[in-house]
């Protein structure tokens, strides 16, 4: 390897770390503003080839670092070790950093037909991203718009184009500032004069729009969330299923003495069958008996239409006066926990939920009526997104769409541990809420559990691993969102765009001939 390919590696490797470390859990969000750059001037002008093992490195050191937190998780509830567990990590990252590595590839590609890198690189970097809510699992973890979620006026502009919309504002600013740094500011007067305008009206909207939604009135409603705190060695231990049950009525009863209406329980709170146990009929006498709505998490277990019987992720809706609506069945299933992707390519692999064999996926989206609002005679209309399902922006903004005016979060992440994966999972589902415009509770067994309002502003926050119980009024105001009523229409563009512009660049040359060489230390 010469010098100059030594140093480009090096390039790959800190834009990996440097996006990284801007995510949730780390929190040096400006990093993401010059991140990317040092990929995009270690790849410039390199053949494809050359370009996406860059990419390739990069991504491999992101995820491997965002992800960090597999490897114990894995560790700690198999039979498999911690070195193998860290192998196992290291391969998921290896196999997710190859869209990075193709961003890299097609960018560089496209360029050596003189397409500038500043419109190609943030259309391919989302195109790429979205692609990651199907392939090669759907787990679209950690996109790099969500460095940003506690940067309230940069974060409104997820109401126009979604989260997709962020990642492609932060990718233009890094390659525009490769663009300045490379030829100087005076080549590039127009190109410096854009992105500040950009970033401006960004920022101006943000600002505008906050005031917008924090100035709208609506009813509100009195919301208690019940965070147990059950550790995961004890949630399916035999014989301590009334003692958990216990525990969940005991603090909704704090709750309800509160004054809260509506009450959340996290997924699975409920260690066993709701709707096959005879102490459901409890929880319906404790709901009428305080003449509170409770929304709980809990398996299921049924069979449906002649197939056989299976087991099912569910949230229930019990009404003030113990009526039993639902339930939600969780439509979004955690890839190697609640199901083994690829048929059964992966059957040897072991779970990372222990005790579980293959979920049924739910197929309604479901929206629960439960107890009005203060000053409201309607039902409050109210969405379960149920774990992982709200890292998802279609998703939820099917609930969205469906007339939710209030979206619930439940919630098991004590196999995370004491990791960044908690507050990693907060910050994207709090761009949720800022997507939809709409208010979003959330409630976990072991934190973090959280009020989160229309323009992402995070209320309550809860320690990890320890008891908890917020009470807070919530109120129920909407705000037009272009991204509820178009949804993914940037994508879509970006779809399009490159779909072009590759046209253009197959037209110019075959693929197969690499563009000129002009690697970092070129002039």
């Amino acid at each position: 390897m010469t010098r100059t390919h030594r140093l480009e590696a090096v390039g790959g490797a800190v834009a990996g770390v440097a996006l990284a470390i801007a995510q949730p859990g780390f929190g040096a969000w400006p990093l993401a503003w010059v991140g990317l750059a040092p990929l995009l001037l270690a790849a410039r002008g390199a053949a494809p080839r050359r370009a996406f093992r860059l990419g390739w490195l990069a991504g491999i050191v992101y995820y491997g670092i965002v992800l960090y937190w597999i490897a114990p998780t894995i560790a700690t509830y198999t039979r498999i070790p911690m070195p193998l567990a860290i192998v196992l990590e290291l391969m998921l990252a290896a196999v997710t950093g190859v869209l990075i590595g193709a961003f890299s590839a097609l960018v560089e590609w496209l360029a050596a037909s003189g397409i500038s890198r500043v419109i190609t690189a943030p259309a391919v970097w989302i195109v790429l991203e979205w692609a990651r809510t199907f392939f090669p699992a759907a787990f679209p973890w950690g996109f790099v718009g969500y460095s940003q979620f506690a940067v309230l006026p940069i974060v409104q502009a997820a109401d126009v184009a979604g989260i997709y919309g962020i990642s492609a504002l932060i990718v233009f600013v890094n390659a525009a500032l490769v663009e300045v740094v490379r030829d100087g500011m005076r080549r590039h007067r127009t190109l410096v004069i854009t992105t500040a305008a950009v970033i401006v009206t960004v920022l101006v909207y943000g600002f505008v729009r906050i005031g917008q939604v924090r100035s709208l009135d609506g009813p509100t409603l009195r919301i208690g969330l019940i965070q147990a705190n059950i550790s995961q060695e004890q949630k399916w231990r035999p014989g301590l299923d009334d003692r958990i049950l216990a525990r969940h009525m005991a603090l909704t009863a704090s709750a309800v003495s509160r004054g809260a209406k509506l009450i959340v329980w996290p997924e699975a709170a409920v260690p066993f069958f709701f709707n096959l146990d005879e102490r459901t009929t409890q929880i319906r006498d404790f709901a009428r008996r305080g003449g509170v709505g409770l929304l709980v998490g809990a398996p299921g277990y049924e069979k449906r239409d002649g197939d056989t019987p299976r087991q099912y992720n569910q949230a229930w809706m019990i009404g003030p006066e113990g009526d039993v609506n639902g339930p939600y069945d969780k439509i979004r299933l955690v890839p190697f926990g609640e199901y083994v992707p690829w048929g059964g390519l992966f059957g040897l692999v072991q779970k990372a939920v222990e005790g579980v064999g293959d979920f049924g996926a739910g197929t309604s989206y479901v929206v629960f009526e439960g107890p009005p609002a203060d000053g409201s005679s309607h039902p409050t209309r109210a969405s379960a997104l149920i774990c992982y399902e709200a890292i998802f922006p279609d998703l939820t903004r099917r609930f969205a769409r469906a007339g939710a005016e209030l979206l619930v979060n439940i919630s098991n992440d004590a196999w995370y541990g004491r990791t960044a994966a908690p507050y990693q999972l907060l910050a994207m589902i709090a761009v949720r809420a800022v997507e939809n415009r709409v208010p979003l509770v959330r409630a976990t067994n072991t934190g973090v559990s959280a009020v989160v309002a229309p323009d992402g502003s995070v209320h309550g926050e809860t320690p990890l691993f320890e008891e908890a119980t917020i009470v807070e009024d919530v109120q129920l105001v909407r705000a037009f969102s272009l991204y509820t009523l178009l949804g993914d229409w940037l994508v879509y563009a970006s779809i399009l765009l490159v779909a072009g512009l590759g046209i253009v660049r197959l037209r110019s040359g075959s693929l197969l001939i690499p563009a000129p060489r002009r690697g970092i230390l070129s002039r």
